[in-house]
């Protein structure tokens, strides 16, 4: 996918993860027990931060494949962790890891770490840091975050639950049961708002189903937008629309089926 729309003068940043390239901070964390990240890692691993600021996404590859996960935060302490939900419990050689809740215009640091079958523990020998961007202010805030859900299609489990499309993380996600292109979301934003802006960033499976390629804004359950092509957590993908509305029910559209959903919704307002 590649920035848009209003996303075009604030493309998704791509950068290298060499302690070197991003910033290293802090100070060695081996042990004699700890292998150098660098023994593993295939390539280089690459960092993309989403033009809004609120996340980013790091692509890792390593040999053998191993369990891995990022810890991060805003001091050297960290405080946050991520890993590739790919991994369904096994070791992976390919890891895409989104890093959530990040607040544009803050740095932060991280910390890979990586653990092979054989129990052998590789990791960064030292902090890296990046700094998200101040994001998009032109189209107001996101007044999704927090919405009520009114009516969804169907949800997979509790802990893929609609809520989580509304909840403003990214590391969250609202799964169906199935429904594929038949999936929606209704949510209510508490009054009536002059809307600028959306994006549906969907979800997706690591056998490539549940990913949303297009969708549509029902306002009010009598005006329809659309179809509108769905965003990443790097691409969220906002388009520029100008309606007024309360209830706001995304549809999607086309999509590759199974368990399609958001990871997050976004609606924005200079109201």
């Amino acid at each position: 996918m590649r920035p848009s729309g209003v996303r075009a003068a604030a493309a998704a940043a791509a950068l290298c993860l060499g302690v070197a390239a991003c910033g290293a901070t802090g100070t060695a964390r081996h042990s004699a027990n700890i292998g150098d990240f660098s023994l593993i890692e295939v390539g280089r691993a690459h960092l993309q931060i989403a033009a809004d600021g609120r996340s980013a996404v790091v692509q890792v590859q390593t040999s053998p494949p191993t369990v891995c996960a990022i810890a991060y935060g805003r001091t050297s302490a960290l405080g946050s962790i991520a890993d590739d939900p790919d991994m369904g419990g096994t070791a992976i050689s390919r890891h895409i890891v989104v890093l959530g809740g990040l607040a544009p215009g803050t740095t932060y640091h991280f910390l890979l770490t990586a653990t092979d079958a054989e129990g052998r523990v590789f990791q960064t020998p030292a902090l890296a840091s990046f700094t998200t961007p101040r994001g998009t202010s032109a189209l107001g805030r996101d007044v999704a975050i927090g919405a009520k859900i009114v009516a969804v299609s169907s949800q997979w489990s509790s802990a893929y639950s609609a809520a989580n499309a509304v909840d403003g993380n990214l590391s969250t996600a609202w799964a169906s049961n199935g429904d594929g292109d038949r999936a929606f979301i209704t949510i209510d934003l508490g009054r009536e708002r002059k809307i600028t802006g959306i994006s549906f960033i969907t979800r997706e499976m690591s056998d490539g189903s549940a990913i949303t390629r297009t969708y549509a804004v029902v306002v009010d359950g009598r005006r329809r937008y659309g179809p509108f092509p769905a965003g990443s957590p790097v691409d969220p993908h906002i388009v520029p629309v100008s309606f007024t509305g309360r209830f706001l029910r995304f549809e999607v559209v086309r999509s590759t089926g199974g368990n399609t959903g958001a990871a997050e919704i976004e609606v924005f307002s200079a109201i």
